[in-house]
């Protein structure tokens, strides 16, 4: 039940819903903000996977793997929250104030999931789900827990690096995965 004397600064269950539809202009521009990510985390190497899932309604999924320096807890967390930025300000790359990994992943999808290593450890995991926030079961960016890499990536992880996996992608520009892959290429 929402506490209808609260004032406070954000709406959740509306701002989420709002945002989703603010800031990206399609798919390529979301994906386009992730890859930025992996080149400002010294990425050499970027594979983005556009998949089927076992979702009937949404069936398409969308990964982002790379190379880079990986993040830690305190960095995962920091980089799933909106406004939240390690490099807040830093005119380095495409964007600086920490909306680039949550608003360009959930303005295509209604959940994404971060894999992230260091130092050839064990993977740690968070996520943002639309879903969940939207009814108030989700309000803070779940603390990040060791968790293996799904199967399908897990041959293809270096020393450090971080996989964005998109979910119930409900908003791509095209629905079907070679045109997709096309406008990615061009």
């Amino acid at each position: 039940m929402k506490n209808h004397n609260s004032a406070s600064i954000i709406v959740l269950d509306r701002f989420i819903q709002a945002t989703r539809d603010s800031g990206y202009k399609g798919t390529y521009s979301a994906i386009s903000e992730l890859v930025d990510n992996s080149i400002q985390a010294g990425a050499k190497n970027v594979r983005i996977k556009i998949h089927i899932g076992s979702d009937e309604h949404y069936p398409i999924q969308i990964t982002v793997l790379d190379d880079g320096s990986g993040m830690d807890i305190t960095t995962l967390r920091e980089a799933l929250r909106f406004g939240g930025s390690t490099r807040f300000n830093d005119r380095t790359g495409m964007g600086r104030y920490g909306m680039g990994l949550p608003n360009s992943s959930l303005s295509q999808a209604r959940r994404i999931e971060v894999y992230t290593w260091q130092n050839s450890k064990k993977p740690i995991y968070s996520y943002l789900d639309v879903d969940e926030i939207a009814s108030g079961n989700l309000s803070e960016v779940p603390l990040p827990v060791t968790q293996a890499m799904p199967e399908a990536f897990a041959t293809n992880m270096k020393k450090s690096g971080t996989l964005v996996f998109w979910s119930r992608c409900d908003r791509l520009s095209n629905r079907k995965i070679q045109t997709i892959a096309y406008k990615l290429e061009e």
